[in-house]
Formats: C-alpha cells, structure tokens, sequence
C-alpha cells in the first residue's frame, strides 16, 4: 500500500525491480482520499501496463494471477482512523 512516505520508492524502485525480476502483476493501493487502485501486468516485452484501475467503490475484476473482484474502498475497510 502507498503511503505518501513510500509512493516515490513503490511507483519508481521497487515497480523498476519487479518489472525486471518479471513479477506478472504489480498492484499499487493509495490510501488516500477515497482509496485508488491500479493493476500493473507485465506486456509481451516485459514491461509493466496499466491493465486496469478504480478508485472508491469501483471494482476492478482480474484474472492474473488469480480471479478476483475488489474495490479499493472495500480494501481500506477497518485501517482508517
């Protein structure tokens, strides 16, 4: 989850590292405001795509790397103040 001390190291480094270790899917939850999540698959030369996005109660639907339905107001459910 990103966190403003965190969001530069989260969308930069660590997203940089995966993409080359080949992590299939990278998923960024920012906390802020209503909740925002945005899905990151790898494309066929290996570089990371927005495959799908929602804030609030938007669901996204996947299937990679598992099938699943969330939104990420549901995630951030119980760690607000």
């Amino acid at each position: 989850m990103a966190s403003r001390t965190t969001r530069l190291h989260d969308r930069n480094t660590k997203k940089a590292h995966y993409e080359r270790l080949g992590v299939p899917a990278y998923w960024l939850l920012d906390p802020e405001g209503e909740g925002a999540l945005e899905v990151l698959e790898l494309d066929a030369d290996g570089r990371y795509v927005i495959a799908a996005a929602a804030a609030g109660d938007e669901t996204v639907q996947r299937e990679r790397p598992f099938p699943v339905a969330v939104s990420p107001a549901r995630l951030l459910d119980g760690l607000r103040r």
